[in-house]
């Protein structure tokens, strides 16, 4: 599908338009992130305490602290993660299908996408650690295809509602077919992106906890903006119509 630069352009300007009308969908990833933040520090804690309690030794106690707060972190951030994936991009869909969206969206998303999502989100995982192992004798060509060609795939689950492996599937085809205007979109996101966190250093020097929070409400505000583009671009370029 060709598309000018004046639809590229009018992309990004609908996405910011719908979510100035829908600051809802911020608040999962606002909430998610606290609940995960939490979550992983009482987990990590809870399992390191349990160890230490059962082993007085010493020793290797704290090496093995460490590896168990490590795991337990990942594994709540990846949970956290496909929860966030849901209810973002699901919102996002609706947003662009009917204009508005509610945490009812998410939910539906969640609730029928998220077995797909995880298996979605494990791939991705593999092929992001391939992609790094090979990044030095590849010059970080691989993990600049990994960016761009796999940005598609959570829209595919949850809006294409296609099977994981499909998913990563018709994300390769889409990019490949919209080479130019994909690469742009990575481009820009990673702009807004490096803005989002250069304001929250900003105001981290006026006020370390004031910075953080800023930081961390412009965070989720970048992922709600990009996941938007990503579905409208997605909603157009798999021919799904847009509202």
């Amino acid at each position: 599908m060709t598309q000018t630069v004046q639809d590229f352009e009018k992309t990004f300007v609908r996405a910011w338009e719908l979510l100035t009308r829908n600051w809802v969908i911020v608040l999962p990833g606002i909430v998610l992130g606290v609940v995960g933040g939490v979550l992983s520090f009482v987990l990590g804690t809870i399992l390191a305490g349990s160890f230490a309690a059962a082993d007085r030794s010493g020793g290797d106690v704290s090496y093995v602290t460490q590896v168990i707060y490590a795991i337990a972190s990942l594994v709540v951030a990846m949970l956290v993660s496909i929860v966030q994936m849901a209810y973002v991009t699901g919102m996002a869909g609706a947003v662009w299908e009917r204009g508005r969206t509610s945490l009812g969206d998410g939910w539906n998303a969640f609730a029928h996408r998220s077995i797909q999502l995880t298996f979605a989100t494990a791939l991705l995982f593999v092929i992001g650690i391939c992609a790094a192992v090979l990044a030095p004798v590849t010059f970080f060509a691989t993990i600049a295809v990994y960016m761009v060609f796999l940005i598609y795939t959570m829209a595919s689950v949850v809006i294409g509602k296609r099977e994981a492996v499909p998913a990563i599937a018709e994300s390769c085809r889409l990019t490949l077919s919209n080479i130019a205007p994909t690469l742009g979109i990575v481009a820009l996101i990673a702009v807004i992106a490096v803005v989002g966190g250069l304001i929250g250093t900003l105001v981290g020097r006026v006020t370390p906890i004031g910075g953080g929070l800023v930081a961390g409400v412009l965070q989720q505000v970048i992922v709600a903006y990009a996941s938007l583009v990503v579905a409208g671009e997605y909603l157009k370029f798999s021919k799904q119509p847009t509202g």
